[in-house]
């Protein structure tokens, strides 16, 4: 289960709380600590296996990078998606601090709520276009696509259906291969 620890918190404490719980992960959403247990096995088999996916289909221009790594996205917003495709370019720093082109959120029991009400909220906000959510226990896809500020579901895609999109880049792959 997640924990959202009360008060308004900085940036600055949000790092000084990570490094008494290095066993957790602790994200900062509009200024209130969220902390969480490490992924289990089968969110990281799904979070590999994406990743390969994804690299293998990103243009020339981007390239995929994986949790754990800050997106700052506000004076009190610090999330951690399980992939962001950003900007090759990209290359150095401590945390990403422009809107990815995609973020993924692979859905743990104790992230549910914040995968699927509070980052979309704060990621819609930042202007991250392209927001994904896979549930690797019962393998599935959700994509959403930011419009005048709000995300639209999309496709909703599971088992061995094929997911195929266009955007923000080609790609398809059927849900049930990443939890194999």
């Amino acid at each position: 289960m997640s924990i959202s620890e009360v008060g308004i918190y900085t940036v600055e404490d949000l790092y000084a709380y990570r490094e008494q719980r290095d066993d957790m992960t602790v994200q900062l959403i509009e200024g209130e600590l969220i902390v969480s247990p490490s992924p289990g096995v089968a969110h990281q088999v799904v979070s590999g296996e994406l990743f390969a996916v994804l690299r293998s289909a990103v243009p020339s221009h981007l390239r995929v990078l994986a949790a754990p790594l800050d997106l700052r996205a506000g004076e009190r917003t610090v999330v951690q998606p399980d992939l962001m495709v950003v900007p090759r370019s990209l290359v150095e720093g401590s945390e990403v601090t422009d809107a990815p082109v995609l973020a993924v959120e692979i859905l743990s029991p104790s992230s549910r709520g914040t995968d699927l009400v509070r980052k979309p909220e704060v990621l819609g906000r930042f202007g991250v276009e392209h927001y994904w959510v896979v549930d690797p226990l019962h393998p599935a896809i959700r994509a959403f696509r930011l419009v005048d500020g709000t995300y639209e579901s999309g496709q909703i895609v599971a088992g061995d259906d094929l997911f195929e999109t266009e955007q923000p880049f080609p790609v398809n792959f059927r849900p049930g291969d990443l939890a194999r």
